[in-house]
C-alpha cells in the first residue's frame, strides 16, 4: 500500500511537472505573440483634503476608460495592465522642470500597444486658481505626453482652454471663436468664447453645449506606443463622449491628430441603473487636424528613451 501511495505521489508530481511546464510554455508563447494592448492611464481621485495620502484604489473617469478600452479591444487591442499615474505623496499642481522629473519603467509596454487616456491632461493647472485641480504625476511619460499636447494647446485648465495657433487654423468659417473657450465650473458648458482676434462672445452662447476632444497619436516617443485620450471639460462629459465613441463613431479612434466636437447633454432618468443615457447625447463635429501636428522647437534637446520599455520581440514581427 505504502509504494502504491509512493508511485501515485511520483505520478501526480511527473504530471504536476508536464502541467507546469505546458503553462511556462504557453506563457512564453503569449509573450511573444500576444495581441497589442491598450493600457489605461488612470490619474488618481481628488484628495479633497490635501494633507491625505493618495488612494492608490480610486481612480478619476474609470467607467469612461473602460467604455473607451472595449470599443478599442472591439479594433483588435487586448486588454492591457493599469498605469497609474499617481503624483507623490505630496500634492503639487505645478510641473518640475525636465531634469527633476521622475523615471518611470513599464517592461510590459510595447511599441504597438496604446495608453488610454480618458482624463483632462494637467498641463495648466498650476497656474489657475480654479477650485477643481488635477495633480500631474511629473513622471517623465507623463511629460512626453504633455510635449504633444502642447503642439494643439496653449492652455488646458478646467476652466479656460486656448488652441495654439497651429491647431486653430483648422477651426472652420463660423466657428473660429473656439480659440479660446471659458467654461462654467458647475456643470461644464460654455461661459465665453472667443476667437484668436480677441472678438469674444456673449455671456453663456450656446446653452447647454459643451466641448469634448479626441487626441490620437502614433508614437508617444520614438519606438514607444501610442496615446488614444478622449476627455471632456467634467466627468459626465467625458463618460457620454466616450460611451458615444464606442457605440456610435468608433471609427474616430483611428483619426491621427486632435479632433474637437460639440456634446448637447440630455436629462439623465430620475434613477438610472446603467450609463444607457449617455449614448443620446447629441453631437456635432467641430474640427478635426487630419494628423499629427509637427513638433514645436522648443521641443528638441527633449529624449525619452523607452524608459524600461520592452519592444517587440523578434519572433512577433
Amino acid at each position: 500500500m505504502l509504494a502504491k501511495f509512493f508511485n501515485m505521489q511520483f505520478s501526480v508530481g511527473s504530471h504536476r511537472q508536464t502541467r507546469d511546464f505546458k503553462v511556462a510554455s504557453m506563457m512564453d508563447e503569449r509573450t511573444f505573440f500576444r495581441m497589442a494592448q491598450a493600457h489605461p492611464f488612470l490619474y488618481p481621485a481628488p484628495r479633497h483634503d490635501y494633507k491625505r495620502l493618495i488612494n492608490l484604489a480610486s481612480t478619476r473617469d474609470p467607467e469612461a476608460n473602460a467604455q473607451l478600452r472595449i470599443a478599442l479591444h472591439e479594433l483588435g487591442y487586448d486588454f492591457g495592465e493599469s498605469i497609474l499615474n499617481f503624483s507623490p505623496n505630496q500634492c503639487r499642481f505645478e510641473l518640475l522642470p525636465e531634469e527633476l522629473l521622475i523615471n518611470v519603467e513599464l517592461p510590459f509596454v510595447r511599441e504597438d500597444d496604446v495608453f488610454v487616456l480618458t482624463t483632462r491632461l494637467p498641463i495648466s493647472d498650476g497656474l489657475h486658481m480654479d477650485r477643481k485641480k488635477i495633480e500631474p504625476s511629473n513622471t517623465t511619460i507623463e511629460r512626453a505626453i504633455f510635449r504633444h499636447f502642447w503642439r494643439y494647446f496653449r492652455i488646458c485648465s478646467r476652466s479656460y482652454l486656448a488652441l495654439t495657433e497651429e491647431a486653430a487654423s483648422f477651426l472652420p468659417v463660423g466657428k473660429k471663436n473656439r480659440a479660446e473657450m471659458t467654461f462654467y465650473q458647475e456643470g461644464c458648458r460654455y461661459m465665453y468664447l472667443q476667437a484668436l482676434d480677441g472678438r469674444r462672445s456673449p455671456r453663456s452662447p450656446l446653452g447647454e453645449r459643451t466641448a469634448a476632444f479626441l487626441l490620437r497619436i502614433e508614437e508617444i516617443w520614438p519606438g514607444g506606443p501610442g496615446l488614444v485620450a478622449a476627455w471632456g471639460l467634467n466627468a459626465i462629459s467625458t463618460l457620454a463622449w466616450c460611451s458615444l465613441l464606442r457605440y456610435r463613431c468608433p471609427w474616430m479612434l483611428e483619426t491621427r491628430g486632435l479632433t474637437m466636437v460639440e456634446l448637447y447633454p440630455t436629462e439623465p432618468p430620475e434613477r438610472p441603473s446603467t450609463y444607457e443615457w449617455t449614448r443620446d447625447w447629441g453631437m456635432t463635429p467641430v474640427f478635426e487636424t487630419g494628423g499629427e501636428l509637427p513638433p514645436r522647437p522648443e521641443e528638441t534637446g527633449f529624449n525619452l528613451s523607452l524608459a524600461g520599455c520592452g519592444k517587440i520581440p523578434d519572433r512577433a514581427r
